[in-house]
Order: C-alpha cells, then structure tokens, then sequence
C-alpha cells in the first residue's frame, strides 16, 4: 500500500511504524516501510486481526471517491470472474475440452460461500451440472477443475446427488486418464456405494506424503528440535490413522487424538508409541499437531488445552478460517497451511485460499500414477520415494484469507 508523504516525514525503507487510520484515532496498525520516494511511502500491514466492525470504521473513514473506487474494482473482479466461468461453461465448453484434452481432472466440492466466488443462481441454471472451474498444467500434461453445483452439505447428506455427481463426471470427461477427488469427497462415494478404482483416484496416498513430508520439515525447525512428539487432531478418521502410523517412523511418539475413541489405548508401532485418546489434557504438553478434522474450525474448540507457543499444520477441507486463526493466534497458537509444490504445476484461476502453484495432495497421487501407473497401494514408502524424484515437496505457507 502507498501512502502520500508529508515534507516533513523523516522515515526510511526496513523501518516498522504504526499507522492511525484517519476518525479512527483508537485504532493503529502495524506496519513495514518498504519505499520511500520524494511523494510517497510504500508499506507492508502485517497481518492484523481485525474484527468486522473495525474494518467497516476504516473503509468508512476513507473519502467517497475512494470507497467507490473500490466498490467498483471489487464489482469489476467479481462479476469478471463469474462472467468468465459462465463463458467457459456454455459458450466456449466444447472448444476448451477440445483445445485441453485433459489427462487428468481435480474433482472439488464447495461451500455456498465458495460457490459464490465463481457463479451466482441466476448463472447456474444456464450451466451444466459439472462447472469446468480451472485449467491446470503440470510439467507436460493438461488437466481441468471441476465441481458439481451441488454444494458440500448436499454431498455429505445425500446419496443420490453424488452418484448423479460421479457418473456425469465420467461421461463429460472421457478421455482422462486420473478424477482425484478432493478433501471428503471418497468418504462421500464410499458412502453412495461407489467402487474408487480407475480412472478415480482416492488421493490418501498424496496427502499422506505431504503430511509425511511436512512432519519431516517441522522436525529440523529449530524452536522443534527437542520435541520427539506430535499430536494429529483427528487421528481416527481414513486419512489421519494411517498418518498416524506414516509419521511414527519420524517421532518417538505420535498421539492420535479423537473424541470418537472410546477408550485410551497405547500401541508399539515398533518405530514409536502411538497414544490413541480422546483425552484433551493430553495436550497440554505439545507443541506440534496436524490437523485433520472434518472442519478446521472444530479446532477452536481445543484452543484451551494446546499451549501457547504451538504450532498447527492445518490440512483440513474447509480449512481454518481467519476468525478462527485469529483467536487462536491470541492463545499464543500459530497455525500453517499445509502443501505440496512443484516448480512445473500451475493452476489458473487459483483456488480460493490457494497459491496457483500449491498442489492439493490428492491430486499429486493422480500426477504420480500418470507416471508410474504400477505403483501398487499397499507400498506407500515406494509412493514418497517417487514423489520425491518426481519433484514434489511439502511445505507449510501463510494461509490466504480470500
């Protein structure tokens, strides 16, 4: 952000200053100068949690021309967007599909919030039921982003609509090779009674091996490196009990928590112990987790037993969202967007809270199948190994706030 410079500001590029926002004399920011020319400042805000209101009292606090200014860039971005998407699924459909020839298509479901960045109602009934999304490109190979109309709760709830779901994506993509299915979607076909064999790709394997290399990473941090423990909140569930058993060969000790356990239990691994609990006083004296519960926002509810000074590598589908960050923040809890990356994957437009070069495990199984079809499911250090020599890393961002 730039701001106008005063004749008499004395201020140069590296130093930190708070900025009061004009009729808001009780509300500062913190900021970086990161330009100083003979008329302007350049600034970076650090990432300040700002409730609804505050930001209501600073958008008003600016000049009408300003405000209009951004309404009419806000409106500009959106409704080009959507237009773009409504463009792309009627108009211009077929001659994507023909221009593309995807090897492979990311499945993804949205929320009602999520689904509002893309299209509107009105839109919607002129569109087909699996909404071509984005374009993705990886090293050689063509791919698309799809979603169905159907919103998340209407998959979780019901049935019907994901076999509708999966059987349309079938028939409108033929020719791919690899449907990786995002987040809770396998649990979602499971539940309809659906076979995940090819060309459907569960997608465990990649997000176990982003999980397997994120928990490597966390290790060699150095405010980590006396810490033999980690805790992955949902550790009962498909993907977090197997991660469970990956990262046991990282840690002495790995517990596994989840309120559906009934009962404590303490296994040897023969790599480790892995504690399974649903004891949240567990907690008290860890400082790493993963979390993989169904939503990120369940995590909140456990912000009163992790201790300040923790760290959450948050891998769940919706993801933790900035509210809840922000309380946790104020309890001394950092929390980190977990990813995969190559330096050959692109994905255009981004996912909302996505870099467009951060990969959703899921699909990376699918890319490394494109390679290496043989790879069988029951050899998952083979899997990381190819991964690996293929490219791929995991790592831990900033999350976006969309």
């Amino acid at each position: 952000m730039g701001l106008r410079r005063t004749p008499e500001a004395d201020i140069e590029p590296g130093e930190t200053v708070s900025v009061v926002v004009r009729d808001c004399p009780d509300l500062s920011i913190v900021a970086k100068v990161t330009y100083v020319g003979a008329a302007r400042i350049g600034l970076n805000f650090q990432r300040v949690p700002l409730s609804d209101q505050e930001l209501s009292r600073v958008y008003l606090s600016a000049p009408r021309w300003q405000r209009l200014s951004v309404w009419v860039k806000r409106s500009a971005w959106s409704g080009g967007r959507r237009l773009a998407v409504f463009t792309a699924n009627t108009l211009l459909r077929a001659l994507i599909l023909k221009w593309v020839r995807p090897r492979f298509i990311f499945a993804a479901y949205g929320t009602q919030r999520q689904a509002a960045t893309y299209y509107s109602p009105s839109l919607a009934r002129f569109m087909p039921l699996n909404l071509i999304l984005g374009y993705i490109r990886h090293q050689d190979m063509r791919g698309l982003m799809v979603a169905p109309q159907y919103l998340e709760h209407e998959l979780q709830s019901e049935p019907p609509k994901v076999r509708h779901y999966i059987e349309q994506l079938q028939r409108d993509f033929r020719g791919a090779e690899r449907i990786a299915l995002v987040g809770r979607l396998p649990n979602f076909v499971k539940k309809a009674e659906i076979e995940i064999d090819s060309p459907l790709v569960e997608g465990s394997r990649g997000t176990r091996f982003m999980l397997w290399d994120v928990a490597r990473a966390l290790r060699r941090r150095p405010q980590y490196l006396e810490h033999d423990s980690i805790v992955v909140l949902g550790g009962a569930g498909r993907i977090g009990s197997a991660v469970c058993r990956d990262i046991a060969r990282l840690y002495a000790k790995v517990l596994a928590f989840d309120p559906r356990y009934t009962e404590e239990e303490e296994v040897e691994t023969g790599d480790g112990i892995l504690l399974r609990t649903a004891n949240p006083e567990r907690l008290a004296d860890q400082r790493l987790y993963i979390a993989l519960t169904q939503n990120g926002d369940e995590v909140l509810e456990l912000g009163p037993y992790i201790p300040s000074g923790s760290l959450i590598a948050d891998d769940t589908h919706p993801c933790i969202d900035f509210d809840a960050r922000t309380e946790l923040e104020q309890h001394g809890i950092s929390v980190e967007k977990t990813v995969l990356s190559h330096n050959e994957f692109s994905m255009w437009p981004r996912m909302p809270a996505w870099n467009n070069r951060d990969i959703p495990g899921c699909l990376v199984e699918a890319l490394v199948l494109l390679h290496h079809p043989e790879l069988t499911d029951n050899d998952f250090i083979a899997f990381c190994h190819e991964a690996e020599r293929l490219g791929f890393a995991g790592r831990l961002v900033e999350p976006l706030d969309d």
